[in-house]
């Protein structure tokens, strides 16, 4: 065979392997992006339906306060007990708007897959610019 032949099919093998490399890190760029969001979802479910038990203990709480406002007595257990509730909820909202702030922040380094910032120029693993 001829070498320029030769030369022009090794330059094509070439650029064929490069291409193959570019269409497997994006590949799995995708599929790690698309797990991220899949988490996001997940916890986005979880805040909803902490959200509704939040605001059925603050309804209860309401109602406790009305009821003392038409001279009932509040039984303080229970008062005390639907605080602790409203505190335990409040916490756990703030942990998961917390956990979904981070992953909707977060990008990872196309070249070694390291998670990084919105804003980071560079991998903070690899030092590859981003």
């Amino acid at each position: 065979m001829d070498e320029k032949v030769k030369a022009l099919l090794e330059r094509v093998k070439g650029t064929a392997n490069y291409a193959a490399d570019a269409a497997a890190d994006g590949a799995r760029a995708a599929g790690r992006k698309a797990g991220q969001m899949v988490d996001v979802a997940k916890l986005n479910v979880q805040l909803f339906d902490l959200n509704g038990e939040y605001n059925e203990l603050l309804r209860q709480l309401g109602q406790v306060m009305y009821s003392t406002h038409n001279g009932q007595a509040a039984d303080p257990e229970q008062v005390n007990s639907l605080l602790a509730q409203a505190d335990e909820k409040n916490a756990k909202i703030a942990e998961l708007r917390g956990r979904i702030s981070d992953l909707r922040q977060a990008r990872n380094c196309p070249a070694c897959g390291a998670p990084c910032g919105r804003e980071d120029k560079f991998c903070r693993s690899c030092g590859k610019q981003l």
